[in-house]
């Protein structure tokens, strides 16, 4: 089997494969040809320190690309992104309008993007769907040079399974060959499984979890590709249910009455069927494409060559600082060859698990035989747990058994999306017996970050400020009697949805808005409850904006408060953003009189003074 694996590394690294069957496989239909250029261009033209303006329906349309001096996930970025937007929206609204004459060179230019007799409608809509793609090439020409420690494994995976070869550059678009990539919304590895996915396939809780290694994530992704095709019997179809689900994508084929993908890009309005859906496929068509052909677009490139292992299966639990010592190496050695093992292993919480395959480079020799029998453990340590009271918060939580936010979320396979609830268990770190029933609740009373509020407004303030209480005030969050609510900052019609227990689209046909339409700040948006009493809502929506305290708190503190006079064109989003780089959030709680819709010149905010801390990194 080594040599057949040998044989077709070396036959996909000179693209040999490219061949075999692949347009009959995976076509190039002539109407997706502007999509793959598009994603050509991310992929090989622009690195992360920039990215392209453009329209999110055209992928022809690129307004222009943006440098970026500011660090990646920056205020200075995202305020930069917005100004851009903003301006393009300016104009194309203009145009929209039916302006054709008096234009200025910028306009015109903006104009003759659009192909001739394209229709004030159109336009109209492009100026609400302007969308900003962070550029690629950087870690695209890095996943290239990354791919060679993991190609030999997957291509022979892949024909073991009679799977098409081409799948070997899908990692290209997933995580640029990164076995240690997550995504905004937990997916994680080399093949960025979700928790809820992965589980159907490998090994994922608070001491293995199996996404991480690439090896074993490999197995399970030609799993999920297999299925899907059974599933699709569509090759383009079952790389796109890769992203949307199998099912989804039988939703698709089901509403638009057959498998012919460009009418499914193209016209399929189905739930959740948004930007990265649609251009899974033309995104992998580009990055197989520039997988074939490296040369052509990054030069000569030496990709890494792969690493054989030896397995050591073990009979027993056993503490990984004893085992690595007894095989003579470094904790740091035995953590690098295997990341499936999670920090609860490499802390001491847990030993290593009865029967896990240890994986250990060939050139690092390693017996069994040399590990002293008191190293082995019969049992594994046990779990310790929290049970939550009301008023608990992760916070004081990780106060009360001293741990950090980011441990707990990372033990309970948590974000800081989530949220706790009285009557759940959280998993503590750190290994012993098991409390007897609940713990009693240790109150931590920090010093107050946020001023105390009753109905009139501020009635205390803390001027000087070291620790956080993570309480959210219930007024600017509560449901009116005619069940609308009021925007608040960082929540999305996604979350509204996820509280209710209800799909975006009854909320977007109940308040009339288009698919893709956001909402935005202020806004008075209309909330069914015929899945989720309003309590339950209430209580939902504050525990997300508690967890966003609690990351933010993990990583800042509120020294002071200053005054700041708004002055003639500046508004709250501009002071905060752009003047001051505080969340708008933070500075509303400071300033709950405050209408950012009626803000006038002469006005008085009090602006929160911030300092970094180095909690966030004690996980």
């Amino acid at each position: 089997m080594k040599t057949l694996s040998v044989l077709l590394f070396l036959l996909a690294a000179n693209g040999a494969f490219a061949t075999s069957g692949s347009d009959a496989l995976f076509p190039r239909p002539a109407a997706l040809e502007p999509d793959i250029r598009f994603w050509l261009r991310v992929y090989t033209e622009i690195d992360t320190d920039g990215g392209f303006i453009h329209d999110s329906d055209n992928l022809t349309v690129v307004y222009q690309s943006l440098e970026f001096d500011a660090p990646p996930y920056s205020r200075g970025r995202t305020a930069t992104i917005r100004e851009t937007k903003a301006r393009y929206r300016a104009i194309l609204l203009k145009l929209a309008s039916g302006a054709r004459t008096g234009l200025s060179d910028e306009e015109k230019r903006v104009l003759a993007l659009w192909p001739p007799g394209t229709t004030n409608e159109r336009l109209r809509r492009a100026a609400s769907s302007l969308r900003f793609q962070l550029g690629q090439a950087d870690r695209f020409r890095s996943g290239l040079i990354r791919s060679g420690l993991w190609r030999e494994h997957i291509i022979e995976t892949l024909a073991a399974r009679n799977l098409p070869l081409e799948l070997a550059a899908l990692p290209h678009v997933e995580s640029s060959f990164n076995p240690n990539a997550y995504s905004r919304v937990g997916a994680a590895g080399l093949w960025q499984f979700t928790r809820r996915t992965g589980r159907r396939y490998l090994e994922i809780d608070h001491i293995v979890d199996q996404r991480l290694d690439p090896l074993a994530a490999t197995e399970a992704a030609a799993s999920l590709l297999a299925d899907n095709y059974q599933s699709l019997d569509s090759w383009p179809l079952a790389l796109i249910a890769y992203n949307h689900g199998a099912s989804g994508m039988r939703r698709a084929v089901a509403a638009m009455g057959g498998t012919d993908i460009v009418p499914i890009l193209r016209e399929y309005q189905g739930p959740y069927f948004g930007f990265a859906s649609r251009n899974f496929y033309p995104s992998f068509l580009a990055a197989l494409e520039i997988d074939r052909n490296p040369s052509r677009y990054f030069g000569d490139l030496k990709p890494k060559g792969p690493d054989y292992y030896d397995r050591l299966e073990m009979p027993a639990y056993i503490p990984a600082a004893e085992l690595a010592d007894a095989l003579g190496m470094t904790t740091d050695t035995l953590r690098r060859h295997n990341p499936a093992l999670r920090e609860t292993v490499w802390r001491g919480d847990k030993h290593i698990p009865r029967a896990f395959a240890l994986r250990l480079p060939g050139n690092l020799a390693a017996d069994l035989a040399s590990v002293p029998a008191e190293a082995w453990r019969r049992e594994q340590l046990p779990d310790r747990f929290h049970h939550v009271r009301r008023g608990d918060t992760l916070s004081t939580i990780a106060a009360r058994y001293d741990t950090s936010v980011s441990t707990l979320l990372a033990l309970n396979g948590l974000d800081s999306r989530h949220f706790i609830r009285a009557g759940a268990r959280l998993r503590l770190p750190g290994a012993g017996p098991a409390p007897d029933g609940p713990p009693a609740l240790v109150r931590v009373a920090p010093r107050n970050p946020f001023p105390a509020f009753d109905e009139t407004g501020i009635v205390e303030t803390s001027p000087s400020i070291a620790d956080a209480d993570l309480s959210v005030p219930r007024a600017p969050f509560a449901v009116a009697a005619n069940n609308t609510i009021e925007v608040q900052p960082l929540e999305t019609l996604g979350h509204y949805a996820d509280w209710l227990g209800l799909p975006t689209r009854t909320l977007r046909r109940l308040n009339g808005l288009r698919y893709g339409q956001s909402v935005v700040l202020g806004q008075s948006l209309r909330l069914d409850f015929s899945a989720t009493s309003k309590d339950e809502f209430l209580t939902r929506r504050l525990g997300y904006q508690r967890s966003v305290r609690e990351a933010f708190f993990a990583n800042y503190r509120v020294r002071e408060t200053r005054r700041h006079v708004i002055q003639p064109g500046e508004s709250l989003w501009s002071v905060c953003n752009q003047r001051y780089k505080v969340p708008l959030w933070l500075v509303r709680h400071y300033n709950p009189q405050l209408d950012p819709e009626r803000l006038k010149p002469g006005a008085v905010v009090r602006i929160p003074t911030l300092v970094a801390t180095n909690t966030a990194s004690d996980a």
